[in-house]
């Protein structure tokens, strides 16, 4: 039978073994509500031991014995410098790159603003004298294609 560690208080906090051993009984607990009433057996709640449970899969809480022997990377909160260095780097890049977009961003506020300002002027330009053509949409007659009647036949000669 497992030995439920004792502890002068409910504010004192188990040892890294004593957390260990306790994960081990845990585990062990497989029938329907056996977690809970595990829990309440040994005075902690169900939000410990899966605190606890996560920091043994991240390599923070290791096994009796092996402590510093982590296999795995080091998993803090916190950021190193490295870390530090590529998100500032990431930060100036965004900062760079928010600033291109706003010139983008005008220019073709300028370039819309611009064509609607040439078909306004060649539009009043048809309307004050008679005798220009008004501009005709579609393709320019340099672009056009020649039918086939325009193209001479010189295979039959």
């Amino acid at each position: 039978m497992f030995e439920i560690p004792q502890r002068p208080s409910r504010n004192h906090s188990f040892s890294k073994e004593q957390k260990w051993s306790l994960l081990l009984e845990y585990d062990k607990c497989l029938d329907r509500g056996a977690k809970a009433a595990f829990c309440r057996t040994v005075g902690l709640t169900a939000g410990t031991m899966r605190d606890w449970a996560i920091a043994r899969e991240q390599g923070r809480l290791m096994p009796p014995g092996t402590a510093g022997k982590s296999t795995k990377p080091e998993m803090s909160g916190w950021m190193n410098n490295r870390d530090r260095d590529e998100l500032n780097r990431l930060r100036r890049e965004n900062e760079t790159l928010r600033a291109k977009l706003e010139k983008s961003e005008a220019a073709v506020d300028i370039l819309g603003k611009a064509s609607a300002l040439l078909d306004a002027l060649a539009r009043s330009a048809t309307a004050t004298d008679p005798h220009l053509e008004g501009p005709v949409p579609g393709r320019p007659d340099w672009l056009a294609k020649t039918t086939p009647h325009q193209v001479e036949d010189h295979s039959a000669e």
